[in-house]
């Protein structure tokens, strides 16, 4: 499973920056963001058969539209890797966010010893019907007539037979 198997996405901001990709280019943009949020270093190799097949095209296909999905893209030279500049800022808070729950719950349970969870008495024994919404004869307001045992529509079938 990922690092961060959970990842922001800002539908306004997106709409708004690829209204003019069409319907292959947005698929092919986002299973690029998956692969990219995927990766410890939230980047891509620069290697276009690999590039390709993240993005679910085959090589040709891929290189019609590679200039126009990597437009949202910047490559790193230096490191031969293309970085998606919104996508890393959103890893980085993602990360010190999931830091800092880890670090809380460490905090929380420093010394407590672990064990299963006791369920609240009230999640399996819900507490009885305050006596103002019973009836007269028992029953709640929500119920009907009274339920036949299984004895008493067995012995039903037998008498209109």
């Amino acid at each position: 499973m990922a690092d961060l198997p959970c990842m922001p996405f800002w539908t306004d901001a997106y709409l708004a920056d690829t209204q003019h990709l069409t319907t292959e280019e947005h698929g092919a943009y986002l299973l690029l963001l998956f692969q990219a949020w995927r990766s410890h270093d939230c980047s891509l190799a620069d290697d276009d058969d690999m590039l390709a097949r993240q993005a679910g095209v085959s090589t040709a296909k891929w290189k019609g539209m590679k200039a126009i999905v990597m437009a949202f893209w910047t490559l790193d030279k230096r490191r031969k890797r293309w970085v998606q500049k919104r996508l890393k800022i959103e890893r980085e808070k993602a990360s010190v966010k999931r830091a800092k729950a880890r670090d809380s719950a460490a905090t929380r349970w420093k010394g407590k010893e672990k064990g299963d969870a006791n369920a609240l008495r009230t999640q399996c024994y819900p507490e009885p019907e305050p006596e103002h919404i019973k009836k007269p004869n028992g029953f709640s307001q929500g119920a009907g007539a009274q339920k036949k045992s299984t004895r008493q529509k067995i012995l039903e079938v037998f008498n209109d037979a």
